[in-house]
């Protein structure tokens, strides 16, 4: 005959070891492990999209620093163009006053001695003149002309002239040169050259 037996299980005890997992645990692992992975997923996600604006951010940083920088660098560049505008002046000026006071400095005789030097270095052949000087200058013309060996003008003083001013009258016509007009022309050239830095 077949009988029958009902087996009750008690609640667990704790020192007794469970070797048979109940189904809602189970559930409940396997929907803490999808849970889990959900978090792996979108932890992923955030760390992607984190990365992506951060090199959104980078380059806006980099491009933002090179245009300061490009800035710095322009701002210097119009210093460094004004520095070398303001040197260009001032080398100017300096070279003109140099020329002034040297210029300035040479006395009359020396002047006359120019005026005479170059007028014989503008006449290719000597040709028979008159050469005119303030009367004040008349020495020192006589005294250039002889220690030139130039012997072929004729000397004359007119007090209508200026002092070192030199009036060569051929029969071609006046030459005329003067240590003022020569200085001032000098001066013109000096000043519209340019310096370059």
């Amino acid at each position: 005959m077949l009988c029958r037996y009902n087996i009750e299980l008690s609640g667990p005890s704790p020192s007794v070891p469970r070797s048979i997992i109940p189904r809602e645990e189970l559930a409940n692992w396997k929907h803490a492990n999808q849970l889990l992975r959900d978090a792996n997923a979108q932890a992923e996600e955030l760390i992607r999209l984190t990365e992506e604006k951060c090199e959104v951010l980078l380059e806006k940083a980099s491009f933002n620093i090179w245009q300061r920088v490009d800035a710095q660098l322009k701002r210097w560049e119009r210093s460094r163009q004004t520095m070398c505008d303001n040197l260009e002046h001032y080398a100017t000026q300096i070279t003109n006053q140099a020329i002034h006071n040297l210029l300035d400095e040479i006395v009359a005789p020396q002047r006359v001695a120019a005026l005479i030097k170059q007028l014989l270095k503008s006449q290719v052949d000597e040709i028979s003149a008159t050469l005119v000087c303030h009367p004040h200058d008349l020495k020192e013309v006589t005294h250039c002309l002889a220690r030139y060996g130039s012997t072929v003008w004729k000397l004359k003083a007119d007090t209508s002239i200026d002092s070192q001013t030199l009036v060569l009258k051929t029969d071609e016509g006046d030459f005329r040169i003067s240590w003022n007009d020569m200085r001032n022309a000098l001066y013109e050239q000096v000043r519209d050259r340019r310096i370059d830095v």
